[in-house]
């Protein structure tokens, strides 16, 4: 079967804008992928490194404990509870 009136004049007329509308959608797409590709890979963050130039970079905040010094008389101190090595 065959459609009684084809008019391809008139079919390319009323099929002209959605045909444009897809062009449209494909061309943002792929513009769009290109600007997430050439973004993901010119500047690659890796993890655990640290941004910026490397002379820049502050020294690391205080974490709160003082370092113990040894008692001035020799004598030996025991270890703190929770960090005695286990006997051998």
């Amino acid at each position: 079967m065959s459609a009684p009136r084809t008019d391809l004049e008139k079919q390319k007329r009323h099929h002209m804008v959605p045909i444009i509308g897809i062009i449209v959608a494909v061309l943002v797409v792929l513009a769009g992928f290109v600007w997430w590709f050439n973004d993901e890979t010119t500047d690659p963050e890796i993890p655990g490194e640290v941004p910026g130039p490397v002379d820049e970079i502050a020294e690391p905040p205080a974490t709160g404990t003082a370092p113990v010094e040894a008692p001035a008389d020799g004598a030996e101190t025991a270890p703190a509870a929770g960090t005695a090595e286990p006997a051998q």
